[in-house]
């Protein structure tokens, strides 16, 4: 399963006493960085890896949304999740982000959004360590008796390991907190 203990989440927000809030919230579960500014937050991404970032859509200087508008354009690989007091509107449809969270937000709704999150990130990297499986699977069956691959032990590993995936793939898309989510998942695999 996943764990947490080694993810690292960047809070950037403009208000010191929100970032802290959600510093507070996340800090038990999770390495955390904080940034003021869409400009620090972008100098931190540049000397440091993180799994996810919470950003404000509206900030001083550099807003949020030129922050991920950077982080897509970097092709960075991790979760990003805008917390605003913005309302959303039709607009949100073409950012790149992977939440949004509208301001006030709870410590639950908070630590759901992130959780939720990494748990994508950890069904994304089953799938593909389950599909190079697959292809291995497909290009040995397709060149090699079902009597020759049995006497091999390797072969039976890789088989095992599949199955061991086909169960971890159904279980994490079953664990998704949110029903929609979960039976996305399970329709896709």
């Amino acid at each position: 399963m996943i764990d947490t203990s080694e993810k690292t989440v960047l809070i950037v927000d403009d208000e010191e006493m929100v970032a802290e809030s959600y510093e507070l919230y996340l800090q038990d579960d999770y390495e955390t960085i904080v940034e003021l500014s869409g400009g620090a937050a972008l100098m931190e991404l540049d000397q440091r890896e993180v799994d996810l970032v919470l950003v404000d859509r509206r900030m001083p200087g550099m807003s949020g949304d030129v922050v991920i508008d950077h982080i897509d354009q970097w092709e960075m690989d991790f979760q990003v999740i805008m917390v605003t007091a913005v309302d959303p509107d039709i607009d949100i449809i073409d950012m790149p982000c992977d939440g949004y969270l509208t301001k006030p937000v709870s410590e639950d709704e908070l630590l759901d959004a992130v959780n939720r999150a990494f748990q994508i990130d950890y069904y994304e990297d089953l799938i593909a360590e389950y599909n190079q499986l697959s292809e291995k699977y497909e290009v040995l069956t397709s060149q090699f008796s079902s009597r020759k691959l049995a006497n091999k032990d390797r072969f039976a590993d890789l088989e095992a390991r599949m199955e061991e995936m086909e169960t971890e793939i159904a279980e994490t898309a079953e664990g998704f907190s949110d029903s929609k989510l979960s039976d996305a998942f399970r329709r896709l695999h």
